[in-house]
């Protein structure tokens, strides 16, 4: 069963790299889609559910300090709701390390993601996720890996 965790990012990151669209924030905006473009470097997905499932939205290229104006794009439970607050689970689908944050503007309790590593239920961040940073990990975060 741990050969195939190692193998779930891609099932959900790949596949729908086509399917990408822009998405709107009432901050910053950021390149969002259904799923990661296989020439990004920072790329997470957040799902609506635990486990993968559900509604998903991807967050490419730009950290958002403020989650606030983003909905969760793909079909299934929770799309079209707020991905801020509502997040059950997480796969950083980059090359680079990604940090979620409780509070707005990279503060609070936080889950911390190395490359290609995914989170079934969100640990720190659980339905309560406020900010994403690529290219950052804190040593207070829970840290989940590949």
């Amino acid at each position: 069963m741990k050969i195939a965790r190692k193998f779930i990012p891609l099932a959900f990151v790949l596949p729908i790299a086509a399917g990408s669209m822009l998405g709107t924030a009432s901050t910053a905006q950021a390149y969002t889609g259904k799923g990661c473009d296989l020439t990004t470097e920072w790329c997470g997905v957040f799902f609506y559910n635990s486990d993968f499932e559900g509604s998903r939205t991807a967050f490419m290229k730009d950290s958002v300090p403020n989650l606030a104006g983003y909905t969760f794009l793909d079909y299934g439970a929770g799309q079209g709701q707020a991905v801020k607050n509502n997040a059950a689970s997480f796969i950083n689908g980059g090359e680079a390390n990604m940090t979620v944050f409780y509070n707005s503007n990279y503060s609070g309790p936080c889950d911390s993601f190395k490359p290609l590593s995914a989170a079934p239920r969100l640990r720190n961040t659980y339905n309560e996720n406020a900010s994403l940073r690529f290219g950052y990990t804190s040593t207070g975060c829970y840290t989940w890996t590949a």
